[in-house]
């Protein structure tokens, strides 16, 4: 439930982590055919990034169907459509990559749809996971297990941190800037959970060795472009902080 302020993406240049204003896109003067090319780059990152999301959430959603969701075909659904597709486009929301939401919808409007994709996102990561260990008597004792308990964890402490940033817009630099790196901790821990997860005993059943490296590759393209404006974000807040500036 990372709220960070993607409005500020707009003043400063993408060498200092922002990118200028999207009206640049489309600047037609040859000055400007570098950054031009860079954000149409950014642009197309983006947008493939969207599409490789829904490609590997459908997928796994109608293998999971073709299992009937019974037992670990539903927390595999259930986890894949809350850390791969909810919690990673809730990301991207106010990412400048996606220019039509930038044009269209203002910031109060991406807040709330960032809060609702990461809430419902985490909570069918945490049902997923719950559904999955609950009565067993052994818990946790895989990596993958391990990262999803601590996915869970991080959610709920990022679920806090999130309604402080959504209510109270006023809240200390800090309380903020916490709250974006815990976001992207939660991320990248539930993706890498996701990772880890090809190597249950549910997808050496079900699942090809090409499938298996497909998902693999996937879930480390979507972890790594998703990341980047969170990350490059966090990294300007950070050092604006370290200076004693406003956030």
């Amino acid at each position: 439930m990372s709220c960070n302020n993607y409005d500020v993406f707009n003043t400063i240049s993408v060498d200092n982590f922002i990118l200028k204003s999207q009206e640049d896109v489309f600047y037609s003067s040859p000055i400007h055919s570098s950054q031009n090319l860079r954000h149409s780059l950014i642009f197309g990152m983006n947008l493939f990034n969207h599409i490789i999301i829904v490609v590997l959430t459908l997928a796994m959603a109608y293998k999971c169907w073709l299992l009937e969701f019974k037992k670990t075909a539903l927390h595999a659904h259930l986890c894949t459509m809350g850390f791969v597709l909810l919690m990673a486009e809730g990301m991207m929301v106010r990412y400048p990559g996606n220019l039509l939401l930038n044009q269209y919808m203002s910031s109060s409007t991406k807040n709330l749809i960032h809060g609702l994709l990461q809430f419902v996102g985490g909570s069918l990561g945490i049902g997923g996971t719950l559904q999955k260990y609950w009565g067993k008597e052994i818990h946790f004792k895989s990596i993958h297990a391990k990262l999803g308990l601590a996915a869970c964890i991080l959610c709920t402490i990022n679920f806090v941190s999130g309604l402080v940033s959504l209510f109270y817009p006023a809240s200390l630099g800090s309380i903020r800037l916490m709250h974006g790196f815990l976001g992207l901790t939660t991320f990248i821990t539930g993706m890498l959970c996701q990772f880890y997860g090809y190597e249950t005993g549910f997808f050496n059943r079900n699942f090809s060795l090409k499938e298996k490296h497909l998902y693999k590759f996937f879930t480390i393209v979507i972890l790594a472009l998703t990341t980047i404006g969170p990350l490059k974000l966090f990294l300007f807040k950070l050092s604006k902080l370290m200076f004693n500036e406003s956030l």
